[in-house]
């Protein structure tokens, strides 16, 4: 079935699901497409929010149809590794969204289900794993590896020759030195700002604001 006969699903239906399907009538599908359909817990998640989309269940009971096109919605590194491994196992296959007022090099290589948002940027020669998710304002520099189902929250600014593993979170604001590198499962709060290696599974926070 050709690809533009095929539904295109989003996976989950909180906040950035919205965002994405804003982001959809932006022409921001790799097809050109807006979303048709959703996969959640709950089939009111889109209520009241004006967006109507077929419910077609839940993720872990969903099984795809040939031509179907799969969009990951899901913020949450682990979580979003989990579901998209077995919706894989079941012949599941994944477009990547990447907003038209982004900016991504020709040099730059761009795994399966990719999602970028407005106005990040994605330089020379960087190679974006598989499901990351890079939001608004966010800069991936020159040479950077960006593992697997990472997530990058609104104006993170990852450096040149920087390399994170997969499944890696970094909250709004955060910033990683040049040739830092970042192990696999680390978490990085918002606004913190890392000078030196992060080991696997790391949890490292910004100071919190104080009343003067």
């Amino acid at each position: 079935m050709p690809l533009n006969h095929g539904r295109t699903i989003l996976v989950g239906a909180g906040a950035f699901a919205r965002e994405l399907i804003d982001w959809s009538l932006d022409g921001a599908l790799e097809d050109g497409r807006a979303f048709d359909a959703f996969l959640d817990s709950s089939a009111a998640a889109l209520d009241g929010f004006g967006h109507r989309l077929d419910y077609l269940g839940a993720i872990d009971d969903f099984v795809p149809r040939e031509g179907d096109r799969l969009v990951m919605a899901i913020g949450d590194p682990a979580a979003k590794a989990r579901l998209a491994a077995l919706l894989k196992s079941r012949g599941a296959r994944f477009a990547r969204l990447v907003h038209p007022r982004a900016t991504v090099a020709r040099s730059a290589v761009l795994g399966e289900g990719v999602v970028i948002c407005p106005q990040a940027l994605v330089s020379s020669h960087a190679r974006i794993g598989d499901f990351v998710a890079i939001n608004a304002l966010s800069g991936v520099g020159h040479d950077v590896v960006l593992g697997a189902c990472s997530t990058l929250s609104c104006q993170v600014d990852l450096t040149g020759w920087v390399k994170v593993g997969e499944g890696c979170f970094f909250g709004s604001g955060a910033r990683v030195l040049p040739k830092v590198t970042v192990g696999a499962g680390a978490r990085i709060g918002a606004g913190a700002v890392v000078m030196r290696n992060v080991p696997e599974n790391a949890v490292m926070y910004a100071l919190p604001a104080k009343k003067l």
